[in-house]
């Protein structure tokens, strides 16, 4: 009995921080987005300010980096909940395989979020990936420019003060869309390797 509890202990433990570390990493992608804080996010800061009694910030980031947080929250919350029904749709999996029952199907939504989640790990993957490319790399390569080059003619960005320096960030940017689709492109196939696999073993 309490080796199942500490076995049970360490999977929730284990789901919240993951939870907690790539909703994190999927706040800096919202915050990453050329908008503006929403309304309802605004108001429900206020509101809450009022109601503990500081509703006169200081600095007027501290808005934001409240935002932030509360973005943090709901998705570190979603994230946890949508593994959490992965994880007892798993254990009714492995039950019915064992039972020779149907197997059940996973939930619409535990999906999408869980698809959310292969996102954001994409992401976060291919960004280390374009780091250290970009680290080990000497020179940036003249189609890399030249794609860079005409991104910056159609957006009218200009050379800046800074030209080397402009170059270097976009190659980053660029090297980590393509690490990210490649990334997403290797999650992807072994996800539908596997749901192969599983239909296979339940027909």
């Amino acid at each position: 009995m309490n080796k199942r509890l500490i076995i049970s202990i360490s999977i929730y433990t284990a789901l919240i921080v993951v939870s907690a570390i790539e909703g994190w990493r999927s706040t800096y992608l919202i915050d990453m987005l050329p908008m503006g804080m929403p309304e309802n996010v605004e108001a429900f800061i206020r509101f809450w300010l009022s109601c503990t009694g500081t509703e006169y910030l200081d600095n007027p980031d501290d808005m934001a980096v409240l935002a932030l947080l509360l973005h943090w929250l709901i998705v570190t919350l979603i994230f946890a909940l949508a593994l959490l029904g992965f994880k007892r749709w798993l254990s009714r999996y492995l039950s019915a395989r064992t039972t020779g029952e149907p197997s059940p199907r996973l939930p619409v939504l535990v999906t999408l979020v869980m698809s959310l989640l292969a996102f954001v790990v994409s992401c976060d993957l291919g960004w280390y990936l374009s780091l250290l490319f970009a680290r080990y790399t000497v020179d940036i390569p003249m189609p890399v420019k030249a794609v860079i080059g005409s991104y910056r003619s159609v957006t009218d960005q200009g050379s800046g003060s800074g030209p080397d320096d402009d170059m270097t960030y976009f190659a980053i940017e660029l090297y980590w869309v393509i690490t990210t689709l490649f990334v997403a492109t290797l999650i992807f196939l072994t996800c539908v390797v596997v749901c192969r696999s599983l239909r296979k073993k339940t027909s």
